[in-house]
């Protein structure tokens, strides 16, 4: 194995880790010029047919886990007889690495790291996918946080290879460390297991984070092994009651114990950071509950015993009797009062007060805490937009606001992770988007308007509309003066071509509009002086006399592309808008968006294929000797 530097379609560099016999290597593709991490496999998954089609099957789930909080899986093949997979190279350190430097952490940076993880388990359980795996070493943190505390983490967990059908023979080969994670379930009853098992190696995690301990010694003889730990809020004073709870209930022995799935986790986590911020007391809380939603939260006080803390007299001097019991009364009756007011629904000016400074923060974990608690159970109280109250229509406006940034923010991680696209809206998006990073302003225009007119009337579709609706009106606001400013001529020219054969066949009012958007766009841009006074002629013309269609007749027309060279006009044929929807390689225009080829200076969508450049597929059958990636440019001339 030491001698290999070559497998499939990578060059192998140095091992990744501490373990001279690790055979997790730092790879680089030589076809498509990109690091990534390569793990070999045991041999029996290319000596035996069924290991093999296990190995196929494995690839093909694993490769449908596309999330920013999951290293993107590539595919996995046999060459030379050596089994392997492939997936991206994450430049950053394990959490493994990270408390070695830095001992116990602070709450919330534990909050923030666990509330990631659950949003990538969450994933890949909706997809009946387990990791069964989870451990510091499996979690990679990335990001400005790393240098700088005060800076978010960038957080992704790797390693999905575990195979669910587990051998309890094969958990005794286990390195110590990795035992000490796994939950109970696993040693007992390996062929069983599901969420509860993540569940459990998560708050083990989340317990060494905040304690610099382990909860539990698998390795112990008899009752030692699953013993009550000691609760994390006795080992560090600074771990909030409600995250002490929530890590307790996922530790527990017994899987049904354990929060429902993982989302009840999160919500769990949400709830502690909510509750700190609030101010909010454990007698509070289990007077008030948690606004009537569902909780994993057990502060271990019931609510009698809240009201009798609450009312406890305190006056306890000789003669002082008969004053202490009206106090006493008077504190009933207060705490009643404050009961009754806490747990009366807010009116709907109270929950907008309530989520306007966290929307105003610009902060993504205060607007989720706006969005959950006080915006959708505002919009949430209507079935009918048109009777909404004005607070009501700010929340949707909110709302709106908050899909319509997750939208982008998911563009900017399937661009940035050469990932497919979540949609055909969000595919729609980066090739317009392409477009005008190009130059072509007006074949941008079109994608938006087609955007709005194609799009269905989709709750998951409405963030798309929205941000072709805000595309258009920057467009229209967008007056380009600076004659260094990338534009395409061609473009123009083209589009000139093709609105003058409208108007010729009758769609007068669709010409109109594209001559509208060139004085618009162009009429104080010098390089497009000729192509303005040619749309503001036609403007001030009308076409609907006969006599006068010789003006746009096409067989002798030319606009003048600059000053000095005229330029003949190419008349496209207006595509289909469908045809619009699967364009994605290479842009063309409907009509003609675009005519040049994406340069090296073009952005990211134009550049390189759009999700073409992941060909590390499996494809059945995989045979020893075959390229480990059949999908692998190295295997054809095109990728």
């Amino acid at each position: 194995m030491t001698e290999l530097s070559k497998l499939g379609p990578f060059a192998l560099e140095n091992r990744l880790g501490n373990d001279p016999t690790s055979h997790v290597f730092h790879g680089f593709h030589l076809k498509q010029k990109r690091q990534a991490v390569v793990c070999i496999l045991p041999e029996r998954y290319a000596d035996n047919p069924r290991a093999r089609r296990r190995l196929e099957k494995r690839s093909r789930q694993l490769q449908k886990l596309n999330h920013p909080n999951i290293v993107r899986y590539h595919g996995a093949g046999i060459d030379q007889g050596i089994p392997f997979f492939a997936l991206d190279y994450v430049d950053g350190i394990s959490l493994q690495q990270y408390l070695a430097e830095h001992g116990p952490l602070p709450w919330d940076t534990v909050v923030e790291v666990g509330l990631q993880v659950c949003a990538a388990l969450s994933t890949a359980h909706a997809l009946n996918i387990h990791h069964l795996d989870i451990r510091p070493a499996h979690i990679l943190l990335s990001g400005a946080g790393l240098k700088d505390p005060r800076q978010p983490l960038k957080v992704q967990i790797t390693s999905f290879w575990a195979d669910p059908r587990w051998r309890r023979s094969s958990l005794l080969l286990f390195t110590k460390d990795r035992q000490h994670y796994l939950s109970p379930e696993q040693f007992d009853d390996p062929q069983y297991v599901d969420d509860a098992s993540d569940i459990f190696s998560l708050g083990c995690v989340l317990y060494e984070m905040i304690t610099g301990k382990l909860p539990f010694n698998p390795l112990a003889a008899g009752e030692d092994r699953w013993k009550q730990p000691e609760r994390p809020a006795s080992l560090e004073l600074d771990c909030p009651v409600w995250l002490d709870r929530v890590i307790m209930r996922m530790i527990e022995v017994m899987p049904d114990k354990r929060p429902a799935d993982i989302d009840a986790v999160a919500a769990g986590l949400q709830e502690s950071q909510d509750a700190v911020a609030r101010g909010m007391s454990a007698i509070e809380h289990a007077l008030v509950g948690n606004n009537g939603r569902e909780s994993i939260i057990d502060i271990g006080i019931d609510r009698s015993e809240a009201e009798k803390l609450l009312n406890k007299p305190q006056f306890g001097e000789r003669g002082a009797l008969f004053n202490s019991r009206i106090l006493a009364g008077l504190g009933v009756i207060l705490v009643i009062a404050m009961a009754v007011w806490a747990l009366r629904p807010l009116s709907d000016d109270q929950l907008l007060a309530r989520a306007d400074p966290l929307m105003e923060s610009g902060d993504s974990m205060y607007w989720r805490d706006a969005e959950v608690n006080y915006l959708q159970p505002l919009v949430d109280r209507y079935d009918d937009a048109s009777q909404m109250s004005p607070a009501a229509l700010k929340a949707r406006s909110y709302l709106d606001m908050i899909q319509m940034e997750r939208a982008e923010a998911r563009l900017r991680n399937s661009l940035k992770m050469s990932a497919e696209f979540n949609n055909e809206a969000e595919r729609r998006l980066a090739h317009a988007r392409a477009l005008e990073t190009n130059g072509n302003h007006l074949g941008a225009w079109y994608q938006y308007d087609r955007m709005v007119a194609d799009l269905p009337e989709l709750p998951e579709l409405r963030p798309y509309r929205l941000i072709a609706h805000h595309e258009i009106a920057r467009l229209e606001g967008l007056h380009l003066k600076d004659a260094t400013e990338k534009v395409q001529s061609v473009s123009i020219d083209e589009f000139v071509s093709q609105a003058e054969e409208m108007i010729l066949a009758g769609k007068e009012h669709e010409g109109r509009a594209i001559f509208q958007r060139i004085i618009s766009l162009y009429q104080s841009y010098p390089p497009a002086k000729d192509y303005v006074v040619r749309a503001k002629s036609v403007m001030a013309t009308p076409v609907h006399d006969a006599a006068k269609k010789d003006a746009y007749s096409p067989k002798t027309k030319t606009v003048q592309a600059s000053a000095s060279e005229p330029q003949e006009v190419r008349k496209p044929k207006l595509d289909d808008a469908a045809t619009a929807a699967e364009t994605s390689a290479e842009p063309t225009s409907e009509p003609k968006e675009s005519v040049e080829s994406p340069t090296e200076e073009s952005s990211d969508v134009s550049s390189e294929p759009m999700r073409d450049d992941v060909p590390m597929t499996v494809q059945p059958p995989l045979l020893p000797g075959s390229p480990i990636l059949p999908g692998d440019p190295g295997a054809a001339d095109t990728p």
